[in-house]
């Protein structure tokens, strides 16, 4: 599922706060049969879904599933089938609850595994053919997407797939709980759920689906596909070549009833409308000329001209003067002067388009080419509309589309003054979306950071259809002072405060969606993190919050073992909120979950294990603790000495998921009995994290993923560079120095989109404190952090509140949110520090 949508579908509940989707409001396009009692059945609700079970009825544990797929248009109707079949033969069933509900599962972006999943039986094998054959002869003909996870029965809606019939988990090798079926030998095994139809080897496949697998077959595919693009539930965009002529071409492909848009209209209906388009367009030079549409299975593919050149992302990524420490002047002149023209070409091309009777609809920074030459050219265009029809597009990109009541070419207007926004500042068009005030507040720093003449930001403020007002008062001071710090802090502290939940049993504080996957108490997203950073920053901790945290404590059913995501992090904080006895008993539940883990970082792997139990054995002086930290030591390691050390996650070297954790963990076996083999092994460590990391402009130093530079805490840079400075406190050598200057200037680049602690403004506003050269306040570099949080900050409650990733809705937790933004803050205004984070010491340069 695109990172995007997963945090657009917790906006549905809250307008402040990702929340579950369990709590969203769908009331009115609820199922009658969703809210209704059946005697002799146990019925049960869960997230979107509602189950049915006839009272003491034994199910299976894993088998095959029955999936039927519907539209909302049919959905009512299909829904009385199943459960008709369902009640008449006592099988257990589940169903989306509500209309809007089927239709957020088939949206564009939608999980592309569960897509079509409407209605799910549990039959038991004796019934299964049964099931399947009688539910087919009932939906013959009824429309519905195909579910890519599953066998399709005939040509109905009806689907079969091998899974678990009731939730099961097991702990991976990193400690995450992971969907399971058990093979043969009764062991766990990962219930792998892919948008592509597997049985396990070791499944019992009934004959009468034999013939049916033997069968699937897709076809030929008539072009040689080089790589794909994108993914999205409407389809695939895949580089391809045409076999007989060797032409470059894009295909775009598009499922039959999947992709809905607002209005219900599906992927294909939109290709063939982008395909009619592009043909009105023909000879313009502004978009790519439509070559033919196809079907392949059940697919429609659109071909098209591939137009060389970079997306316009690509491109900014390349140029863009504030992603490189102390930008010289001239280079912030030559983007502003390059961003402005880019703006006026795409203008320009809009202009042309709206003259041929077209308005774009979806002009955003991903659907502009930059071509070889400089110009410019406008792809997907799936939500083109004729001038006198446009509208809203039921679709778009997140901070780019339309606000109701846009119509005509005003549509594509607003579009292109985000985009001219976005090209200076790329947080803007998200923020201003969510906070109409800060468009003022953007265009000023425009003005005053690149230099824009004015008539470009009154184009802007036009085409968002703002009128000019002063700038809002900003709930961060743009320019703080060390005499201020004290008021911040009590602020600031004072909205995570009021963001508290303690009526609720999920979460206590509001964080990252990733607090509805693991449970809401941990440090990085949960209860235990703010807790600690409230107590860490020397403001108050309601004794009620962490009586919530105990209550919540044995519920946590499928805990993790790690530090960052689970219970060893979680008896750290109670330690240091002063409640002992409890955090000696979360240990010991740690220590025995965490007898699996085989990850090696400081997240949740063995690294902050190992420091966990370093922590406890000083404060206890038990000496089995200390020897279990020895273990640890001894698997680090053999790890390390193999040669093969590398990230817990791709591309995520840095001090959470790579080496450095290790070597954060090794540098505290030196602290407690100086044995130098353990600064040789923190060195060792280093160097594997340094390995991942590529030298940039102006001498910095970044960890390499993909297309991106990661120079963030949590992954990348900065991270690594707090355990080297850790490292040359004890230990210099050469090429850890110069590995330490390169990202010591590239923590003090202002370029980030977050505003959190471990991948944002935040954590390199910390970084480039710990390494000014004079009182913290005072450099340039930290100053001008200070101002990014400033212009992410919002209010929530008279208090400074911020927003998490995605920047959709704010965030308390520590991660992301406020909790992290304090501890932060504190390094820069505090004489003595102590630590930023657990074990990592702030010691002044």
């Amino acid at each position: 599922m695109d990172l995007a949508t997963v945090y657009l579908e917790h906006c549905l509940a809250d307008p402040d706060f990702y929340d579950s989707t369990e709590r969203w409001d769908d009331s009115a396009a609820r199922f009658p049969l969703a809210d209704r009692e059946r005697p002799g059945w146990r019925r049960l609700r869960e997230r979107l879904w509602v189950s049915f079970t006839p009272e003491h009825a034994a199910v299976p544990e894993q088998g095959w599933k029955v999936h039927v797929s519907a539209v909302p248009g049919n959905a009512e109707h299909v829904l009385s089938v199943v459960a008709g079949h369902c009640f008449r033969h006592g099988l257990t069933f589940k169903f989306l609850r509500s209309r809007l509900a089927l239709q957020l599962a088939g949206s564009k972006y939608a999980d592309r595994a569960s897509s079509g999943k409407f209605c799910v039986v549990y039959p038991p094998a004796d019934r299964l053919e049964r099931t399947v054959s009688e539910l087919d002869a009932a939906l013959a003909g009824q429309p519905g997407p195909y579910v890519l996870s599953d066998l399709r029965w005939r040509r109905g809606p009806v689907y079969l797939r091998y899974g678990a019939f009731s939730p099961r988990y097991f702990l991976d090798d990193a400690g995450d709980p992971v969907p399971a079926l058990t093979d043969p030998a009764g062991r766990p095994v990962p219930d792998d759920r892919v948008p592509v139809f597997r049985v396990p080897g070791w499944a019992p496949v009934p004959p009468f689906l034999a013939e049916a697998i033997a069968r699937r077959d897709a076809g030929e595919f008539p072009y040689r596909v080089l790589r794909p693009l994108h993914f999205s539930n409407a389809g695939g965009v895949y580089l391809a070549d045409e076999p007989v002529t060797g032409r470059r071409v894009v295909l775009k492909e598009a499922r039959p009833h999947a992709g809905l848009d607002e209005d219900d209209v599906d992927a294909v209906t939109r290709l063939h409308r982008e395909h009619d388009t592009l043909v009105k367009l023909a000879g313009l030079g502004l978009v790519p000329r439509a070559l033919g549409t196809f079907t392949c299975w059940e697919h429609h593919f659109l071909v098209q001209e591939h137009v060389e050149g970079d997306p316009l992302p690509r491109c900014v990524g390349d140029r863009y003067p504030l992603a490189a420490p102390d930008p010289d002047p001239e280079e912030v002149a030559g983007y502003a002067a390059w961003a402005v023209q880019l703006v006026k070409q795409v203008g320009d091309a809009l202009h042309v388009l709206h003259e041929h009777g077209v308005v774009v609809g979806d002009v955003q920074p991903a659907n502009v080419i930059v071509r070889p030459d400089g110009r410019v050219a406008l792809v997907d265009l799936e939500l083109a509309m004729p001038v006198d029809e446009a509208r809203r597009p039921p679709l778009g990109a997140a901070g780019f589309a339309a606000p109701p009541g846009c119509t005509g070419t005003a549509v594509d207007e607003h579009g292109l003054a985000n985009v001219a926004l976005w090209l200076f500042w790329p947080s803007a068009p998200v923020l201003c979306a969510r906070d109409p005030g800060k468009v003022e507040l953007f265009l000023a720093e425009t003005t005053a950071r690149f230099g824009v003449p004015e008539g470009f930001t009154a184009e802007v403020r036009r085409g968002l259809r703002h009128e000019p007002t002063p700038a809002a008062e900003r709930p961060l001071p743009a320019d703080p002072k060390a005499a201020d710090w004290p008021g911040l802090r009590d602020a600031i502290a004072a909205g995570i405060t009021a963001t508290a939940t303690p009526d609720r049993d999920d979460r206590l504080f509001p964080g990252d969606v990733e607090q509805f996957r693991t449970g809401g108490l941990d440090l990085a997203h949960g209860a235990a993190g703010v807790l600690l950073a409230l107590h860490t920053a020397g403001a108050p901790v309601d004794p009620e919050h962490v009586d919530w945290l105990l209550r919540a404590l044995p519920r946590w059913d499928v805990p993790r073992a790690g530090f960052y995501n689970g219970l060893h992090g979680i008896a750290y904080a109670l330690d240091r909120l002063g409640y002992r006895q409890e955090a000696l008993s979360t240990l010991d539940r740690a220590v025995d979950v965490g007898r699996r883990v085989a990850t090696r970082g400081l997240h949740g792997g063995l690294a902050g294990m190992g420091l966990n139990l370093l922590h406890f054995a000083a404060v206890t002086g038990d000496r089995g603790l200390r020897d279990r930290a020895a273990v640890i030591a001894d698997r680090l390691a053999e790890w390390l000495e193999s040669g093969t050390a590398g990230p817990d996650r791709p591309s995520a070297a840095g001090l959470l998921h790579g080496a450095s954790g290790a070597a954060l963990f090794f540098l505290r076996c030196h602290r407690d009995n100086a044995d130098n083999a353990f600064l040789d092994l923190a060195a060792t460590a280093l160097r594997a994290d340094l390995a991942h990391c590529v030298v940039g402009p102006r001498d910095t130093l970044n960890v390499a993923s993909a297309h991106r530079l990661l120079p963030y805490v949590g992954i990348g840079t900065a991270g690594i560079d707090l355990v080297l400075r850790r490292f040359l406190a004890v230990r210099r050598e050469e090429d850890l120095v110069l590995a330490h200057e390169r990202a010591r200037r590239t923590c003090r680049a202002e370029s980030a989109l977050f505003p959190g602690l471990f991948t944002g403004h935040a954590g390199q506003l910390a970084c480039a404190a710990l390494t000014a050269d004079g009182p913290p306040p005072e450099d340039p570099a930290v100053r001008a952090h200070l101002r990014a949080l400033s212009r992410h900050a919002q209010s929530y409650r008279g208090h400074p509140a911020f927003p998490g990733e995605q920047l959709f809705r704010l965030s308390a937790d520590l991660a992301t949110g406020a909790a992290g933004v304090l501890l932060a803050l504190r390094v820069v205004f505090e004489d003595r520090p102590g630590e930023l984070l657990p074990f990592v010491e702030t010691g002044r340069r």
